[in-house]
This record gives structure tokens, C-alpha cells and sequence, in this order.
């Protein structure tokens, strides 16, 4: 009873695991939630909840965070949950959440009205212990999961959530079928790629047919590649590739770790000698790319387009006695229009990057001369002028690196001599 009298303030913390974690309803989150609310209104307790769903390894949960940022706060007197398997279950996040509460004199209470104050050695062996068993419970139900998961595919069924493009998901037969108009898009897809058409161009061809995603989208290259890479098209069923959760995919496991189910689906959309000539193309196509990267210039990878972000390449006319120009921009938005940026002479770019650099150090040298006149403290003085002499060495790098450039044979030797003499004189 005087662990009980101590306690005017709790944190009351409800937590319903994914859908993959276990079969919780929400009907099971509301008898949770009426149970605490009960033992703190016959306890004459004031709470506040804290709800979510997520997963009892991920520390980052918004209202998990939230409640021990409040708990720092002394806002609280004791955390009610269920049990401690509610907070958290991860080894390393368990002991830390206990060295809170007991930093920040705060007791943990559960759903049987079992106190816990941590400040007693017992209590927080008995807790740490509940953590433990809690953590070897978790890792049994994924070891289950993931065996659940691969008898599941092994079955032709699917559990990997939503199915990709071109398949829709049968609840009742926990199997994916194929999506009839959506399968056109995938095989067109793959018959593009087979005949030597980037990704790019693939992801405008269906959008401007009137494909979108699956969330709706617009098809990118990106999208398009990731389609054509999916071993699902073959009626292959891939599982635990993943390892973890981040705001993109997680990290890839190890190709061994994979569950990999062949002629899981049938029938499939695309047969596998398609899918593997469609990759094998794919793999080709890009590895043309880093051949075209090796040939560098002064400019390369420098020159952005204004109108679309896109970065300018150089191209060398051998129509026009190996003149070096900036190539038009022409990159497509998603329904195929293209940019007009119609591109520049490189000798062109050249001088209106001479002449940039050429009026920021006279900036720079007038800024310099003023302040060494101005009337200041020395201290001050002297900071400001060591900034901006770093700032003219920076200045005087990039001309001298632009000499360098010049001197690499990208213009002719007269121009080289002509331009380096007007840097010096002004």
C-alpha cells in the first residue's frame, strides 16, 4: 500500500503489435486499454495515455519516445502497461528503459497491479529477468514466423503484404493472381527491355499508356528496373530478404539467409527463360554507362541544367572540327515531354566561368582593402581579415585549377595563352 500511496501521476502505455508480429485485433487493444484505465480511476490515479502500433524492438516509436521524454520531465510517478513485453522487448532498449525509471525515481506497474520500484534490488532483478524472457520469447515467434513464412510459399501462398504490380492478392485463398490489365503493362515491360529500350523511356511508354503503380504513381526508371529484377514475374517466391525496417527497404540479408521458393506461383505472367534473357539485357544495357563516364572533361559533372536539375554531359563534334559543345539537356518528365534547354558552346561556359570568378575576387580583394582601412578593434579586425584571405586562397585555387583544365588540351594552346594572360592582368 505505500508504493501505491507514492503514485499520484502514470503513464499509461498501450502498444498492438504489426500484422506481422501477431494475430492482435483491435478489439484486443481496447480490452487492454479499458483494463489500465480501470486500475487508475480505482486508484485515483490522473494518466495520460500513450497508444501505438509498432513493434516492441523498435525504439523509435513516436509515442514511446514522446513518454520517456515526459518521463525525463518528472510529469509522471509510475508507467502502466500490460506488462514490460508491451514497452519493449529489445535487450538493449529493456535495460536502458529500467535505468530510466529508476534514474528518474519512477515505478512500473502492471496490468495485475504488480509495483515494481527499481531503487529495490530485487525488483530489479525480478523485472530484468521478465526482460530477458520477454527478448527469448520474441526471437522464438520470429524463428516461427520466418519458418510460417517459408511452408507458407512452399504452399504457393503469399505473406510478403502487398503483392507487386500485376498481381492482386486473394485473402480466402491466401494466394496472389494475376491482375489481367495490369499483367499487359508487365509483359510490355519485359518486351521493351527486350528490345534494347532504356528503363526510362519503358516508364514514360506506360505512363502515357495509363498504367500507374501500385500507390497510384507515375512509373520511373527506378520502378521499372526493380519490375524487371522481381523473381516474383516467374512465379518465384522470395522472402526474407530483408533485414530490419527503415524509411526505404532495410538492409539486404545475405543471398544464403534468403527463402527462396521456385514455381511458387502458377501460372506466372512472365515464363523464366523471358525473365532471365529480360535481366541478362538489363545487365548489359547498364554496364554500357561507366565507358561513357571515363571520358572526363575540365567541366564534367559541374554544369547543371537550370530548367530540370538534369547534369549537362560534353560531347565532342566531329562534324564541326572536334569542337566541344555542352549537349542538349533533352530528359523526359515521366509522360515523355522533354526539356528545351538546347545546350552551349564549351568555350562559351568557359568564359562566363572565367568572367564569374574573375568578378568575385575583385569582391573579394575590395572587401579586404575596406576593412583594412575601417577603424576597428585589432582582435576583430584581424579574424575578419584571416577569413577572407582564406576565402582569396580558395578564389585563387579555383583559377588555377581552371588553368590546369585548360591546359588538358580542351581548347587550343593560343587560346590557353590568351585567356591565362587576361587572368593575370586583371
Amino acid at each position: 500500500m505505500e508504493l501505491k500511496n507514492k503514485i499520484k501521476r502514470v503513464a499509461i502505455y498501450l502498444r498492438k503489435s504489426p500484422n506481422n508480429e501477431g494475430e492482435e485485433t483491435e478489439e484486443t487493444l481496447a480490452k487492454h486499454r479499458k483494463r489500465l484505465l480501470d486500475i487508475a480511476e480505482k486508484n485515483n490515479w490522473e494518466s495520460k495515455l500513450f497508444q501505438e502500433v509498432g513493434s516492441s524492438m523498435d525504439e523509435n516509436r513516436p509515442e514511446y519516445q514522446k513518454m520517456i521524454c515526459e518521463i525525463k520531465e518528472n510529469l509522471f510517478d509510475a508507467v502502466l502497461s500490460v506488462n514490460l513485453a508491451r514497452v519493449t522487448r529489445d535487450d538493449a532498449e529493456t535495460p536502458k528503459f529500467m535505468s530510466l525509471l529508476r534514474q528518474e525515481d519512477v515505478l512500473f506497474v502492471t496490468d495485475s497491479e504488480r509495483i515494481y520500484d527499481l531503487e529495490i534490488q530485487e525488483d530489479w532483478q525480478a523485472l530484468k529477468f521478465t526482460g530477458f524472457v520477454n527478448n527469448w520469447e520474441y526471437e522464438n515467434i520470429k524463428a516461427q514466423l520466418r519458418k510460417g513464412k517459408k511452408d507458407s510459399a512452399k504452399l504457393g501462398r503469399w505473406s510478403n503484404g502487398t503483392p507487386p504490380f500485376g498481381y492482386i492478392y486473394n485473402p480466402l485463398e491466401k494466394r496472389v493472381e494475376i491482375d489481367k490489365e495490369q499483367a499487359k503493362g508487365v509483359k510490355l515491360a519485359f518486351q521493351l527491355v527486350l528490345d534494347g529500350i532504356g528503363v526510362d523511356n519503358i516508364a514514360i511508354n506506360l505512363n502515357q499508356l495509363g498504367y500507374r503503380t501500385k500507390r497510384g504513381n507515375l512509373f520511373s526508371g527506378k520502378s521499372i528496373e526493380r519490375m524487371i529484377r522481381s523473381e516474383i514475374y516467374k512465379g518465384w517466391i522470395v522472402s526474407n530478404r530483408l533485414k530490419g525496417r527503415n524509411t526505404h527497404q532495410g538492409k539486404i540479408r545475405p543471398k544464403e539467409q534468403w527463402i527462396i521458393v521456385k514455381d511458387a506461383i502458377k501460372p506466372c505472367i512472365i515464363d523464366e527463360k523471358t525473365w532471365d534473357l529480360a535481366n541478362e539485357k538489363l545487365t548489359q544495357r547498364q554496364s554500357l554507362a561507366p565507358r561513357a563516364r571515363q571520358r572526363r572533361h575540365g567541366l564534367s559533372n559541374l554544369i547543371k541544367c537550370a530548367l530540370c536539375g538534369r547534369t549537362h554531359s560534353v560531347t565532342i563534334r566531329k562534324d564541326r572540327k572536334q569542337k566541344k559543345e555542352l549537349k542538349p539537356c533533352n530528359r523526359k518528365d515521366p509522360l515523355g515531354n522533354s526539356c528545351y534547354n538546347r545546350g552551349l558552346n564549351y568555350n562559351s561556359m568557359m568564359d562566363l566561368i572565367i568572367t564569374r570568378i574573375k568578378i568575385r575576387r575583385e569582391e573579394i580583394i575590395a572587401e579586404l582593402k575596406n576593412l583594412k582601412e575601417e577603424s576597428q578593434p585589432f582582435d576583430s579586425k584581424a579574424i575578419k581579415i584571416q577569413l577572407i584571405e582564406e576565402r582569396m586562397k580558395k578564389v585563387e585555387k579555383a583559377l588555377k585549377m581552371l588553368q590546369i583544365q585548360l591546359e588538358e588540351d580542351l581548347i587550343s594552346l593560343e587560346e590557353f595563352k590568351e585567356r591565362k594572360k587576361y587572368v593575370h592582368e586583371n
